[in-house]
């Protein structure tokens, strides 16, 4: 299973969970997290079903672009894609139960040691269902 994450952050992620998959003959569950704030639902404390639809569908559009070149590269890996409402610590954490692995990625900066993991990375590391690898990708 792999967390997609934003931007360049997640690209050695994606790459890795390829890798992974292909080398265990394995499919690959990608998951992206997504929330639609509550001001897209106007004065009602509940979003519409068309602001709601909308993030959905942005966080799919997501995954098909993070993964476009890995998948491209390992054609023999069957990806799925999944996109969850809710935190992405959550929706990872509650998505991890049924997975083997689950991969995520961390941003390394320049002139910090070690790894440096943001609050979803640190979370699953310590609650997550499976084994989790935390992929670093240089800033």
């Amino acid at each position: 299973m792999l967390g997609v994450a934003d931007g360049r952050e997640g690209e050695a992620a994606v790459r890795f969970a390829f890798r992974e998959a292909a080398a265990r003959e394995a499919a690959l569950l990608a998951v992206r997290a997504w929330r639609c704030p509550l001001t897209e639902g106007g004065l009602s404390s509940m979003p519409d079903q068309e602001a709601t639809r909308r993030y959905e569908t942005t966080a799919a559009d997501h995954i098909e672009k993070s993964l476009h070149d890995a998948a491209a590269d390992h054609p023999s890996v069957e990806a799925h894609r999944q996109a969850g409402e809710g935190p992405a610590r959550n929706v990872l954490l509650n998505a991890s139960s049924t997975a083997d692995l689950l991969v995520v990625g961390a941003l390394r900066r320049a002139g910090h040691f070690g790894l440096q993991l943001g609050p979803v990375a640190h979370t699953l590391l310590h609650h997550a269902l499976c084994p989790v690898a935390v992929v670093p990708q240089r800033a």
